[in-house]
Formats: C-alpha cells, structure tokens, sequence
C-alpha cells in the first residue's frame, strides 16, 4: 500500500483555501467596513487608548477581565511566531513589497477586527452561573472568581452589582443569536445555512487550536532550545506542558492575568532588540522603507537567494502571512474580547482594533526591518554547482563573501548546516529547491572565508526526480528559514545576539499563542458540545503540547493550521458582513454620545 503524503495533501489544502477570492473578500471588507464607520481607525488610536488605560470603566458591567487584559489576552494569540518566522517566511518569497501588503492588511484589519469584536460583545452568551472553564477546588476559590477583582473601583452608588458567572462570545455566537434564532424563529429555513457555518466554524477553531496554536508553536519552542542549547526535546515538551496546564485551567481570567504582564514584557524585549539593529544602520531606514512600497507595485528579479518576485506573489504572501500574524477577520479574537468587563460594545471594539496595529504596523515592520537590513533575505550564495560524480556534488565556492556574513556562514557550515540548491528561479516562475545535506567541508587554517577549499554534498539518498533536475552552476545557498533568518539577521549586528534574542522571542511568543488559543479552541469545543466538554479539551490540548514539541518536522502541521485559519475566515466574514448595519448604527448613537460629553471619564484613584 503506497504511503500517504500528508504533506503534499495539507499542501493542496492550503492552494484550495488561500485562493484569489478569499484574498479579495479579506481586503474588500476591511475597505467596506472602514468606509461604512468613517475609517474607525482614528477612533482606534485615539479613544481606543484611553479605554485600554481604563478610563470608562464602569465596576459594575458583567464581564471577566477589563479592557487591557482582553486586549492582551488577544494580543497574546496573535503576536506571536506570525511575527518572527512569518515575516522572514513573507520577505523570503514575497520579497520586500509584501512588508507593504501587511501593512495595507494591518490598517483594513483594524476596521475588521473593530467588526467583529463589536459583533462578539453585542450577541455574548451572559449567564449567571459558575463558570466552567475554571472549576472553583474551594470556597476561597469560588470567592476569588467573582466579576469583581481587587484592586478595582467600588460600583458607583444606585448601581445593581451583577452575580458571578461566565460570558461567552465569538462568531458562533453572533451568527447563532444574530441570525440563526431569528431566521428560526421566523420560520426561514435559511437558519440551516447559518447553522452550518457556526459549526463549521467552531470545528475549524478546535483543529487551528491544536495545529497553529499548539503544535506548531511547540515544535519551534523545542527545536531552538535543541538547536541552540542542547536542550533535549523530552524536557522541554515537559516544562512547558506544565506551565501551559497551569496557566489555562484557571480559565480566561488567569489566562488574562498572565498575558497583561507577558504581552508587555515581550513587546519591550523584542522590539528594544530591534530597535537596536535599526539604530544601528539608520542612515539606510528611508532606504528600505522606500524599497517595500516600491516593490509592492513592481517584480524584482533574482538577486542572491531571492528567486524573483512577481507583484503577484508579493501580494500574496504579503497577506498570507499578515493574516495569521494579527487574525483580522479570522475572528478568534472575537472570542477574548466578548469576555471583556463592559456593557459598551463599540468600546470594546476600538480597544480590540488596536491589535493589529500593535501586532503588524509595529512588531512585523520591525523584524522585517531587521531582515532587509541585514542582507538576509537576498543573501549570496554559498557556491555553484560544480560538478556531479555518482552520488557526490562537488560545489564551486565564491571568492567572497560580504564580511558581516563570513563568521556566519563559516559557522553553519562547520556544524553540518544543510545547504539548498535552486533549480528554478526567475519572476515569472515557480522557485524550486533541493535540500542537500553536507558530506566534506575542508578549510585550510583560520584564515576567514578564502581558507576554504572544498564543499561537496552527499546525494545517496536524492530520489531520480530530484537529481534530474541538478544542473551545473545553478547557485547553492545556506538552508535559512523562518525564525533562523530572523535570528541570522540580528547576528549580523552583533555574533551571538540572534541565538538568545530570537530564542527567547519564540518561548515567550509561543508560550503566550499556546495559552491564548487554548481559550478560542475552548470556546469552540463549548459551543459543539457543551460545558462539560472544556476540561477533557484542556487536558487534551496539554497531550498535544507535549506532542507537537516532540516532533521532528512541523511542515504538514504548518499546511494544516494555514488551511484551518482561512477556514475561519470563510465561515467568519459573510456574518460580520450581514451583521454589519448593527455595529454601524451602534457606532453612530455611541460617538455622538461621546462626542457630546455624556461619557465623562472615571475619576483617577
């Protein structure tokens, strides 16, 4: 029986999902929706700010975290390996111009997510009941999960205190009770339409909650600490299954919790490393600022690694990448909000649209920065293929390589690091690679790049297919994707900094995903088949933790969760579309209000 290729079928998967029209429907209603609420985005950046610092809170609204901890709950989720790996991932096949579709992707998706986390807030589920996705073990317990938290403002006089309980939200909820009940309740068998889709929705929540935000992130978290540390994987997979376990069974309250001061923390770490490799070459940021909005309109050709890059393709992976970065319009965002500690809708959807420009106009732009500057994306090549005698390829070596680079490549090369051979490339056609592991590399010396003598690759185990396609002097580059890139860019600064800087980004970027997207995958198995299935979720969420850290290649995962995410999409966006006249005429009556003075801000304890 012939072995099936998953890899090859997630693959197919993705091509079926990632297609013109789904790119088409995403930024078409980001344009629609910030035409409709009179481009909502200076709301977002202005009154957006002053609810996150919790200006408006009222004590007494039903919910279960505030404003800032809903926003960081989200962020959580959405900054995380999208912005170190998917940014090189974007640049790499994309080249520079798809750094400017992220951003076209991150300023509609701010109106997008605005949409739907309105949406989320307005048709909550609210019920007053123990909430069960943390399970109180005692009095002390069942005391401490109340909607009141320490710390906070006393209700203000007159004002009726809500019981303890549990709001639930997201898509499946706003399509359930925004047009499932009422078409049902009418009589109009369309309700099954919209019925599917809630499902559908839920379902693929569930699967993207054990691929792209489980397994996926796990594997990068073992496989750098491995790597880089010599970490074995079966310790890693072990810790950090624990401290997600610890985390997530005290539910969105806790997970709120550990993401308010985690989100921040990461933030600084990362983009204060950043900053440092930009300061460092900030004659040359008008340079490449100008490059990316250049390249977003016109192809660049093969330079270096780079295979060609049609507008097409800058464009598409432009918004690939930026779509699973900040989950505009995916809607699981939607699912932390809806928890939120407010009677306001509108409110909560300017605090939630200041996601993705926190996640893509900032974060991605700055690791993109990184990476353009650095000369990684567009690298040169290790040699050319020389010649091929039975199962050994024998590499002509370049002369020279650019100084910053030397000790780079000098050192991947020593440690075995396999090296890529294209076989196809140029803007109007498909890059092809064939990856070959590394038989001799022989130097003379310490004399630098130019002590080097011979590298050979070892084909013994390259199918006919593959070898068919090897041909004298087609260029051979160091295998460099993802987080590594990330990583070898900021080495270029200084040697040794992207080993610790992009490590630790990928643990606390992935940690935070994991606990996060356990929530929406929560919600998602709640809404399927009720309360009682949340803790047999968890503790298998937890199993697939340790799993995904203890494999070996991630790329059928990765397929997987692209598919799943675009899934979401299609079954999210014609609800918010439907549903959309109840945010706008929401939108209307809430900043007159507010325009009018009849929101007076909280007083300061």
């Amino acid at each position: 029986m012939q072995n099936i290729n998953w890899e090859q079928i997630t693959k197919s998967m993705v091509d079926w999902v990632w297609a013109p029209p789904l790119f088409f429907m995403l930024l078409g209603c980001g344009l629609i929706f910030s035409i409709v609420s009179k481009f909502v985005q200076w709301r977002i950046m202005t009154h957006g700010l002053s609810c996150i610092r919790g200006d408006y809170d009222q004590p007494e609204d039903i919910g279960q975290i505030n404003h800032f901890q809903a926003l960081c709950a989200a962020l959580s989720a959405t900054i995380g390996l999208g912005n170190i790996a998917g940014v090189a991932v974007a640049v790499s096949l994309g080249g520079p111009g798809a750094v400017f579709w992220m951003w076209v992707v991150g300023f509609f998706g701010m109106a997008l997510k605005f949409m739907e986390c309105t949406l989320a807030m307005m048709f909550r589920d609210e019920r007053d009941v123990p909430d069960p996705s943390a399970p109180a073990l005692t009095a002390a317990d069942a005391e401490d999960r109340t909607l009141e938290y320490p710390g906070e403002r006393e209700p203000r006089a007159g004002a009726k205190t809500r019981g303890r309980g549990e709001v639930r939200g997201g898509p499946m909820w706003y399509i359930q009770k925004g047009l499932v009940d009422p078409l049902r309740e009418r009589g109009n068998v369309a309700w099954v339409v919209f019925k599917v889709l809630a499902v559908a929705f839920s379902v693929a929540t569930v699967l993207n909650s054990f691929g792209g935000g489980n397994m996926f992130q796990g594997w990068n978290v073992s496989d750098m600490l491995h790597k880089h540390f010599d970490v074995p994987q079966f310790a890693s997979a072990t810790v950090v299954s624990l401290l997600v376990a610890m985390v997530i069974i005290g539910g969105i309250k806790r997970i709120g919790g550990v993401a308010s001061k985690l989100v921040p923390l990461m933030c600084v770490l990362y983009i204060g490393g950043a900053l440092y490799v930009v300061a460092s070459n900030a004659s040359d940021v008008p340079k490449y600022l100008a490059m990316i909005v250049r390249h977003a309109f016109t192809p660049i050709a093969e330079t270096g690694a780079l295979g060609g890059v049609s507008v097409w393709l800058a464009f598409q992976w432009g918004l690939k990448r930026a779509c699973f970065s900040n989950e505009a319009g995916e809607g699981s965002a939607a699912m932390a909000h809806a928890a939120a500690k407010t009677a306001e809708p509108i409110r909560e959807g300017v605090v939630a649209g200041m996601g993705p420009f926190i996640d893509t106009i900032v974060i991605c732009t700055m690791s993109a920065l990184v990476i353009l500057m650095s000369g990684v994306w567009n690298r040169p090549p290790v040699g050319t293929v020389g010649t091929i005698d039975g199962d050994v390829l024998t590499l002509n070596v370049v002369d020279e390589l650019p100084t910053k680079m030397e000790p780079l490549y000098l050192m991947r090369l020593k440690v075995g690091k396999n090296l890529t051979v294209q076989t196809q490339r140029g803007v109007d056609k498909t890059l092809e690679t064939v990856d070959l592991p590394i038989k001799t590399f022989e130097v003379t010396g310490e004399g630098g790049w130019g002590a080097v003598q011979t590298i050979t690759l070892d084909l013994a185990k390259l199918s006919q297919e593959k070898r068919a396609k090897l041909a004298v002097d087609q260029p051979v580059h160091l295998d460099i994707a993802g987080a590594e890139m990330t990583g070898f860019a900021f080495d270029t600064v200084v040697l040794g900094f992207g080993k610790w800087m992009v490590t630790l980004g990928v643990c606390l970027f992935a940690f935070s995903t994991m606990i996060s997207w356990s929530y929406y995958g929560e919600k998602g198995a709640e809404y399927l088949f009720g309360p009682q299935a949340i803790l047999p979720y968890k503790f298998v969420f937890v199993v697939f933790v340790f799993i995904g850290m203890s494999f070996n290649k991630f790329s059928s995962v990765y397929n997987f969760s692209d598919a799943t995410t675009g899934l979401m999409v299609l079954c999210n966006l014609p609800a918010v579309l439907l549903l959309s006249p109840h945010v706008v005429r929401a939108a209307k009556f809430y900043f007159r209000r507010f325009d009018a003075g009849e929101m007076p801000k909280q007083p300061k304890r």
